[in-house]
């Protein structure tokens, strides 16, 4: 015991504490372990089931809910991040490359980008860790792309037995699909697979659109480019549209920008320190003005915008400003219309009768979502026109948040996955309040089919309507409706969850797994 207590301490950070990176939950776990090789990994396992702890994975936590936090365990895998090997495909078109899941996304980038290739589709940061990227079910902004986890051709489990398993479309296909976004909750995730592709530069526009136009004109803007984003200013009543193609033009910078200057953001957060502490009635003009700062006034749509050429990372990836509170959700994009309408409705009245005041922008993406009914080849799915992905995969992961859309060659609206994402920064530290803005929030994005995403900020629903949070913005969970929501690939799931890990070492945040209905 003194031997395997001393082999822990090798890797064990003494004292070590762990916050989200938005600095939203805290905790000082009993073990923050480091390991760097398969051993290390089965040793901590090994011990786990002796001492009768429990496990939880955090990467860089910047999952802003409380999913990774525990007083048990934690492993954290930034010392497992070798990239392993480079499998080209024989016709060019794509390289598989295996890794280990600790290396963040941003070193697998510059990796990737040393030879020549690159990720397929990427969400709105690179600093994640590749096992958290596809855990909870990381997503960018695109009509011709699904999540991240697509990109996935096989994953490496380390069970609660201490067995090493490597599951793919075609070997144990269900635990496949329970690994994809697993949640940290099946075993830990050793290596990853991940089909790239030749590295490419990307085109932009970024366009002023007037809110009234963005949804008269709502069918046909989320196909018109590869990748298309939106951002919603609501009391302005305008959107920052962002619209990007592969392209062979010569690399350009984006336009200047005022948050992107020291001055500028310090200036933009002593704003909202002001209208969160000092008078909350000033932030619609605060929004107003940093639009005007940053981007000017008068639309630019269909006129061309500002434009930029910059590597397939850096047009990707965006700026997230401050630490914040972040509650998102997935529907059918169908329902945009009529979901941007209401969520209008009710931030102008809360503005106008002082109830609460939003945060801007509010993110507005989409992702192809829809799978074929079985797995079909990497080509079949790729437009004829040479964008959208070579899938690693084409399978649905059981604990997907988007709703089933139906599936097409035929790329339209009615099959694509509207994600909505209410920002709430927290200025210099400052907790903004949120609990009325998300409730009314999440009643909408219910009403409408929608459900949350993994990570993210929500409240939950509870069948029990007099059940108020004990503070404010308190996660209820999905416990109540987790059956319902997500039906026989929920069941699967737990099913799989618990042959996988009987005894439960992967159910560190075991309140947070109950509040949710994963156990």
């Amino acid at each position: 015991m003194l031997s395997e207590a001393n082999d822990l301490d090798i890797f064990t950070v003494p004292g070590r504490k762990h916050s989200t990176w938005a600095r939203t939950f805290f905790c000082r776990p009993e073990r923050y372990l480091q390991p760097s090789t398969i051993a290390q990994l089965q040793t901590a396992i090994k011990s786990a089931h002796r001492l009768k702890k429990t496990i939880t994975f955090v990467g860089a936590g910047h999952s802003p809910s409380d999913l990774t936090m525990s007083d048990s365990w934690i492993i954290n895998l930034d010392n497992f991040d070798a990239v392993l090997s480079f499998s080209p495909h024989e016709a060019g078109l794509f390289t598989d490359v295996r890794v280990e899941a600790g290396i963040r996304l941003y070193q697998l980038n510059q990796v990737l980008a040393s030879r020549g290739l690159a990720l397929q589709n990427l969400g709105s940061i690179s600093e994640q860790s590749v096992a958290g990227v596809i855990s909870t079910g990381t997503h960018g902004s695109s009509a011709y792309h699904g999540l991240i986890s697509q990109q996935i051709v096989n994953i490496t489990l380390l069970l609660a037995s201490g067995e090493l398993v490597t599951v793919s479309p075609t070997v144990r296909p269900d635990l496949f699909r329970a690994a994809m976004l697993s949640l940290g909750k099946l075993g830990v995730i050793t290596h990853i697979t991940f089909r790239t592709i030749p590295a490419f530069t990307i085109h932009s526009s970024q366009e002023i659109i007037d809110f009234d136009t963005l949804l008269s004109d709502w069918s046909k803007i989320w196909t018109s480019r590869e990748y298309v984003r939106v951002w919603w200013f609501p009391y302005s009543r305008k959107c920052i549209l962002w619209r990007a193609e592969r392209s062979q033009l010569p690399l350009s910078k984006p336009r200047e920008s005022f948050y992107g200057t020291f001055l500028g953001r310090k200036l933009y957060e002593f704003m909202l320190w002001v209208a969160t502490v000092v008078y909350p009635r000033a932030m619609p003009a605060v929004e107003r003005f940093v639009f005007r700062k940053q981007y000017g006034w008068e639309p630019t749509y269909g006129l061309g915008g500002s434009e930029a050429v910059q590597n397939s990372v850096e047009a990707l990836n965006m700026d997230c400003l401050f630490k914040q509170f972040v509650n998102e959700w997935a529907m059918n994009l169908t329902h945009g219309v009529n979901v941007l309408r209401l969520v209008d409705a009710v931030v102008s009245r809360a503005a106008e009768t002082g109830q609460y005041y939003v945060h801007a922008p509010i993110e507005v993406r989409c992702s192809n979502c829809s799978y074929p009914e079985s797995n079909v080849s990497p080509f079949e799915i790729r437009e004829s026109s040479g964008i959208g992905a070579i899938p690693g995969n084409t399978l649905r992961p059981l604990l997907e948040s988007a709703p089933p859309t139906p599936y097409s060659n035929d790329i339209a609206i009615d099959n694509l996955t509207l994600y909505l994402n209410a920002t709430m920064y927290r200025p210099f530290g400052i907790p903004p309040p949120i609990g009325d803005w998300y409730r009314e929030f999440e009643d909408i994005m219910v009403a409408y089919g929608g459900r949350p995403h993994w990570a993210k900020n929500f409240i939950g629903k509870s069948l029990n309507i007099n059940e108020k949070p004990k503070v404010d913005g308190e996660m209820v969970g999905l416990k109540s409706v987790f059956g319902e929501w997500f039906g026989d690939d929920g069941a699967l799931f737990r099913k799989i969850r618990g042959d996988v890990d009987p005894e439960g070492i992967f159910l560190g945040g075991h309140d947070w797994a109950e509040r949710n209905g994963i156990i």
